[in-house]
């Protein structure tokens, strides 16, 4: 699994979000997966590189929310403390 784009914007939240979008993902099936994504692996295989493009260590610590964008569970994402952007990714 790998990164093939990364979008960094300035938020004016606390926390950065990072929402991954599997590439080639229809609209039913992204609604069906929300609850059931791989986010170890997102964890282990792409964070690293989202961090690195986000000017932070590769072994920052962050965590996984399946309400990191807003108060239901339909936008999942890893949350960074301390910094103020949202990120956009797209894996393959």
């Amino acid at each position: 699994m790998k990164a093939t784009r990364i979008d960094v914007r300035r938020s004016s939240g606390k926390k950065s979000r990072v929402y991954i979008f599997p590439k080639g993902e229809s609209l039913l099936e992204n609604l069906m997966n929300r609850k059931g994504r791989p986010y170890n692996e997102y964890r282990k295989q792409v964070m690293p590189d989202v961090l690195e493009a986000m000017g932070l260590p590769r072994d920052t610590k962050v965590k996984w929310s399946q309400y990191a964008g807003c108060s239901c569970p339909c936008s999942p994402g890893f949350i960074v403390p301390g910094w103020n952007q949202e990120v956009f990714v797209d894996v393959e």
